[in-house]
């Protein structure tokens, strides 16, 4: 197939989304498909090979242009993490244009993005996961000590709808909230405070979903070198390590599948994901996020995970792309 990787993009996680699509790009050449790579500027500009590109709408399937050329392409995989990307704002440019798209739909994304929502969702199915509160600028945002109150210390402050650990901050005594808030609310106005697990490891799944049904993989623990997985212990510290598979009670790795095929179809179950847990003691399990366009370089833990599950990477690409252009799309008229 010939494929239309959608790179870099507008959100804070620009640098990682063009380390990723480079790795699907030679995934994609392994495999026997064609990358055309797609740049999309921090200021929301598309070009191939520095060629700016138009869309013209015409008809079920809109053209994409580069100048006058028509840029042919059987389906658009997007590896744009964060907002403007994995937000569902992509997936639904491509299903308005026709365009047969990789990974999670428009309301996946969309409700797998918002941190506050997913976790209103899973606890609604029994899901456990760790007590919260959302935070912000509004007028119904709770007041700093009543936060405290509730959840008590520490605690973890984070944008609602970011990835790769940016913007987050653990809070350990009363006068750190505040800042921490700030922080967060510079990246998005919409802030959830969530209550730190005791000694935690942290596990991850991987999921893929099709009109067959959800599957999951093997589970693994990331073992940061810091305190905890923040953004430079995930792409910049030599000594944090991924353990593949985790070594956990056969319950507990069967718990972690379960929860993530069980919320991976509650956000619509189609594409592929990452869900994050974390463990505390022997027994207690809780999902933290899900990630529908989850970190995809050569050390990122979804692919890993599949590799040990005994998918490779171009198998794993070529599954993605099979289930994209065999989705039918709701509601058309006919």
């Amino acid at each position: 197939m010939r494929v239309l990787v959608l790179r870099g993009g507008r959100s804070a996680e620009r640098e990682i989304s063009i380390e990723s699509a480079g790795f699907v790009a030679d995934a994609l050449r392994g495999g026997g498909h064609e990358p055309v790579m797609v740049d999309i500027g921090a200021e929301g500009s598309w070009s191939v090979d520095g060629t700016a590109l138009s869309i013209r709408a015409s008809g079920r399937r809109w053209d994409l242009l580069a100048g006058r050329r028509r840029i042919a392409f059987d389906v658009a995989f997007p590896v744009l993490h964060g907002p403007f990307g994995e937000d569902g704002t992509v997936q639904g440019l491509c299903e308005t244009a026709g365009w047969p798209c990789a990974g999670a739909d428009v309301m996946a994304s969309s409700v797998g993005m918002n941190k506050i929502t997913f976790k209103r969702l899973v606890s609604g199915a029994g899901i456990p996961t760790p007590p919260w509160l959302e935070a912000g600028t509004g007028e119904g945002s709770p007041a700093h000590s009543r936060i405290i109150d509730i959840l008590g210390l520490p605690v973890f402050v984070k944008p609602c709808r970011l990835g790769s650990s940016v913007g987050i901050s653990k809070v350990e005594a009363p006068g750190q909230l505040g800042a921490a808030i700030d922080l967060a609310v510079s990246y998005d106005p919409l802030v959830i405070v969530e209550k730190a697990v005791r000694d935690p490891r942290e596990i991850e799944v991987s999921v893929m979903g099709d009109a067959d049904g959800i599957s999951s993989s093997v589970p693994g623990e990331v073992r940061p070198g810091k305190e905890w997985y923040d953004y430079e212990a995930k792409y910049d510290c030599p000594a944090s390590r991924l353990v593949i598979p985790a070594d956990l009670p056969s319950g507990i790795a069967s718990a972690a599948r379960e929860f993530s095929e069980r919320a991976f179809g509650l956000i619509g179950g189609r594409g592929f994901a990452r869900v994050d847990f974390l463990l505390s003691g022997s027994t207690d399990l809780y999902i933290n996020e899900i990630n529908t366009i989850p970190g995809f370089t050569s050390i990122s833990m979804f692919p890993k995970l599949w590799e040990a599950s005994g998918v490779p990477a171009p198998a794993l690409l070529d599954r993605i792309l099979s289930e994209a252009v065999s989705r039918r799309q709701p509601g058309l008229w006919r």
